[in-house]
């Protein structure tokens, strides 16, 4: 009897030690920079020429976001910047998704069903079994396909982690990375519950993570999408690999500063305050403006001449009195100018 229970606490531990913590699997350099170059794939998965970009993601920091303790993610991609979280839980990878959604811009049904899709999902989960799925989500809304007629559509995403894999990209090789496919899929529900939704079409979407480094491989497939059921001609969703890039160490912690820069705000959405951060690089009248959807100037932030350096600046809708939506902020700096966009939700 106590051979079998020193075998029993020896499995147990076993398990509990192969079970990963998911923040192994994060850099714990604070300031930690990501090189990933970006290409578009054609409809035979192949590297369209021509098509190659970069991004450069930087971890800022940890914050409490919507509920959790998240890492803050910067991304500039060509001119563009935004920012999104990462949670770590146990052996779960939380990420937070929807804060991006163009919710003021669509009919107000279509709006309030997307609403849901907002919130914090366990995607990655080190410690799942292999070639299990789980469902992220579930979730029906109907879309409008002319003035007269919507479709009642069933969003399901579900994960699966793979086997363990070795991945090579032009940054290097790692071993033992962990892959998960990640589905997202679109049916209609014909029938009413408890029949399933006609399936119209998926999108896989493979992730391999490292240790100490996070992702370092991402592949969406191109998909044909074919919604002639509704009178909606076939299209193409073009695909694309993302992978860390060949950029050397000293390039990922000390990247060379840039002459100008407006971060996305942060959180985004917010309810009723968030920060805007801008660099300046050189002395100039600088102007930081809120507009409406409609164009029109709800706020002046900033008006006056600024020297050289980084700035940080605290926004509270509430005194402005603004209601829920999207709305676009723009700093002017001498000859440059940049907008992002920001989504106040009460």
């Amino acid at each position: 009897m106590k051979q079998w229970s020193l075998l029993f606490l020896f499995t147990l531990t076993s398990l509990c030690a192969s079970a990963q913590s998911a923040s192994s699997f994060f850099p714990a350099q604070s300031g930690y920079k990501w090189h990933y170059s970006i290409a578009t794939l054609d409809t035979l998965q192949n590297i369209i020429p021509g098509t190659e970009r970069t991004r450069v993601d930087s971890l800022s920091g940890e914050m409490m976001y919507q509920g959790k303790l998240a890492k803050l993610i910067l991304t500039l991609n060509g001119l563009l910047s935004d920012s999104s979280f990462v949670s770590l839980e146990g052996s779960n990878g939380f990420q937070y998704i929807g804060s991006d959604l163009p919710l003021s811009t669509l009919p107000p049904a279509l709006a309030d069903s997307l609403q849901t899709l907002i919130g914090w999902y366990s995607t990655y989960r080190f410690a799942q079994a292999v070639n299990q799925n789980y469902t992220l989500l579930t979730r029906s809304f109907t879309v409008p396909i002319d003035s007269s007629t919507t479709v009642p559509l069933v969003i399901t995403i579900t994960g699966r982690r793979l086997s363990d894999q070795t991945v090579a990209v032009p940054f290097g090789t790692f071993t033992n990375a962990k892959r998960f496919l990640i589905t997202t899929s679109v049916g209609t529900q014909v029938l009413p519950p408890p029949f399933p939704p006609l399936p119209l079409f998926s999108i896989p979407d493979t992730t391999w993570i490292s240790q100490n480094t996070w992702i370092v491989k991402r592949v969406t497939p191109t998909v044909t999408i074919n919604l002639s059921l509704f009178g909606v001609p076939a299209f193409t969703l073009p695909g694309q690999i993302t992978q860390l890039s060949t950029q050397p160490l000293s390039a990922l912690f000390n990247p060379a500063p840039l002459a100008f820069e407006l971060h996305q705000n942060y959180p985004n959405p917010f309810n009723p305050t968030t920060t805007f951060t801008y660099r300046l690089s050189a002395a100039s009248d600088v102007r930081l403006e809120v507009f409406d959807v409609l164009g029109r100037t709800v706020a002046t932030l900033v008006q006056t001449r600024q020297s050289a350096g980084t700035y940080r600046l605290n926004f509270n809708a509430a005194q402005f009195n603004l209601a829920s939506g999207l709305y676009f902020y723009r700093l002017t700096a001498g000859a440059r100018s940049e907008t992002r966009k920001m989504i106040l939700a009460k």
